[in-house]
């Protein structure tokens, strides 16, 4: 059989990550629970290696109502804080699982042929989507982009730069300013980070992460691959098809292309679904308007650069190619 795919799905379905926000925007006014969480002090969290920048103003109580409220949520420590691994994860189980990207014997020469080619662009989509959310996030010649942009809007690490008026001239401070410029920083020094507009480093990295796997996974899952058969007792069976029902796997069935295809993409979607209820959950609990939609319109620009561009733009589509094709 021949291998095809479907077009590539149109920029509209984007907009369920601003209609995300917007319900989860109304949601955390209109909600007596969510009104009733919110308190007036500000906090900030620290994060680990692999986590986004936190939202220096979060208005959340010390003891929220909402579980998901709650910055040590299992969700948010195990999830969204390592979020990008799991990203990592799921995509690269669609170079290693899905048949656009997996050699057959039964696939013709030109088929084949392209193969190294979408293996290589692939890479390069993902290697551009990895490269901005390390940027905006984690380290910028210093600073992560989010970091600076709050310290250029008025930003500071307030407590600790109080502390170090105090100290005078007489001391040489202990704590050198230009380590207190980002929020990881300033919260290990005992700070409060504070003052500056913060871009949503939550929503950034959920909607770049859920937008990148959705665009790959939509492009190599409607990718038909050639129908693989194998011979067994003297009969020959084929593969069974993603979309059929789920049923009890032998293990003999357990490793064939087609049940790593289908939990390939159980992982992809698995992420994606959880990637945008955590997207929710920062809508209505965490970041004031403005930030959530800063950190989204940045996402959208991105996922723009690297997914809908190379439509319309040919050289740019030749180096790095679109999903599936």
């Amino acid at each position: 059989m021949s291998a095809h795919h479907r077009h590539p799905p149109s920029p509209v379905v984007l907009l369920v990550y601003p209609v995300t926000l917007l319900l989860g925007s109304l949601f955390s006014i209109i909600s007596p629970t969510a009104r009733a969480s919110r308190g007036h002090t500000t906090a900030s969290s620290p994060s680990g290696p692999l986590a986004p920048s936190l939202a220096a103003d979060l208005h959340i109580s010390e003891s929220p109502v909402n579980y998901f409220a709650r910055k040590n949520n299992i969700f948010n420590l195990y999830f969204v804080k390592i979020g990008w691994l799991w990203t990592t994860l799921a995509f690269f189980s669609l170079l290693l699982c899905q048949p656009a990207y997996r050699s057959s014997s039964s696939s013709s020469q030109t088929q084949q042929q392209t193969r190294p080619r979408r293996i290589l662009q692939a890479s390069i989509r993902y290697i551009l989507a990895t490269s901005i959310w390390y940027l905006m996030t984690q380290w910028f010649f210093g600073p992560a982009i989010i970091d600076r942009s709050f310290v250029i809007t008025g930003g500071k690490c307030e407590q600790v730069l109080n502390e170090v008026g105090k100290i005078g001239s007489e001391e040489s401070p202990a704590v050198h300013l230009e380590t207190l410029f980002s929020a990881v920083a300033c919260k290990a020094a005992g700070g409060s980070w504070k003052g500056g507009h913060d871009i949503s480093g939550h929503v950034f990295m959920l909607v770049l992460a859920t937008a990148l796997l959705s665009f790959e996974a939509i492009g190599v899952g409607a990718f038909t691959a050639p129908s693989v058969t194998s011979q067994a007792n003297g009969e020959t069976t084929r593969d069974r098809k993603p979309s059929d029902p789920t049923s009890p796997l032998t293990s003999e069935q357990l490793h064939t292309p087609g049940t790593m295809r289908t939990w390939s993409l159980r992982l992809v979607w698995s992420v994606v679904g959880l990637g945008w209820w955590m997207l929710f959950m920062t809508a209505i609990w965490f970041h004031t308007w403005l930030e959530k939609w800063t950190g989204l319109s940045v996402a959208l620009a991105s996922i723009y650069i690297v997914y809908i561009l190379p439509r319309t733009l040919a050289p740019w589509r030749e180096m790095i190619g679109l999903p599936g094709v």
